[in-house]
């Protein structure tokens, strides 16, 4: 396997990335030339994925990005929806055999990949995207509160020893992810990022036509009420659009159930069947029920 970085700033869009390239199989077959970029959450970076590429590496070229604000990215500013898909766009299309791929985001990667599929569905050949329905009720009056969200996560960051840090995200110590954390975190991106992300409507997602979206919920952490409600709506639009809940998944579940997270991309990218984890919130073809009946009714 090939890997391949770039750091380049020759331009405010030229975002930081990693590129993983597939080894030639033994046998002479040919791994799939549809690449996967992957879009991590606020604070963290490329490194995030690093638990899950080893089960996709081998038959994928996987792009791991550093967002806008963060780590390699960190001068790429301000840290906007719609920047990071610009920034986005430009990666794709210049660096991109094909210029399209399929998209990876979770949390504040995830909101970034419904604006790319949003502003450019021309280039996006999947998006498989976890922890980013839109908020609504306790939840979106918590995130209309960026200075005091962001105030609270810099304290906690610099007190917090590392047993505490990663107790409360639910997942083991990744090895050099606090580190990325304690960089990149600043009231300014915390800022910045818990205001683009509450800013997200369910009307923003109903302007995205033509791209097949799968939206998971992490079961212990996120919204299912809110993640079923994104998948009426991309539904709506695209009948292929389906949305998901993996029950024992936190919010960074890519760091606590790499393997079964890997599964699901793998599935979705390749529209084969989903792994028995993840359970069927809303789709257009239905859902089966523990009977084995179908429930054609899409408001479930």
């Amino acid at each position: 396997m090939a890997s391949q970085e770039s750091n380049s700033k020759q331009s405010n869009l030229e975002l930081s990335y990693i590129r993983l390239s597939p080894s030639p199989h033994p046998d002479g077959s040919v791994s799939s030339d549809e690449p996967i970029v992957f879009l991590h959450g606020l604070e963290t970076c490329h490194i995030e994925f690093s638990r899950t590429t080893p089960f996709l590496s081998k038959d994928y070229e996987l792009i791991l990005v550093d967002l806008p604000g963060h780590s390699g990215s960190k001068e790429i500013l301000p840290l906007t929806l719609e920047n990071a898909a610009n920034a986005l766009f430009h990666l794709i299309s210049t660096k991109v055999a094909g210029g399209r791929a399929h998209i990876v985001g979770l949390s504040l990667g995830g909101f970034v990949g419904l604006e790319f599929a949003r502003r450019y569905p021309e280039l996006v050949l999947s998006l498989f995207c976890t922890g980013c329905a839109p908020y609504s009720g306790l939840r979106r009056w918590v995130m209309s509160q960026p200075r005091l969200l962001g105030g609270v996560g810099i304290v906690l960051g610099r007190l917090a020893t590392d047993a505490m840090f990663w107790l409360p995200i639910g997942v083991k110590p990744l090895p050099g992810l606090r580190e990325e954390f304690r960089k990149n975190q600043s009231m300014a991106l915390l800022t910045a990022g818990y205001t683009a992300v509450h800013a997200v409507s369910l009307e923003d997602l109903a302007k995205i036509d033509g791209v097949r979206i799968a939206i998971v919920a992490g079961g212990k952490r996120d919204s299912v009420r809110d993640t079923r409600e994104a998948g009426r709506v991309l539904s709506s639009k695209n009948p292929e659009c389906k949305a998901f809940v993996v029950r024992d998944a936190v919010h960074l579940w890519d760091l606590q159930l790499p393997e079964l997270f890997a599964q699901g991309v793998r599935a979705w990218v390749d529209g084969s069947e989903m792994p028995k984890e993840f359970e069927v919130l809303y789709s257009c073809e239905g859902i089966k029920t523990s009977h084995g009946q179908v429930i054609l009714d899409r408001h479930i």
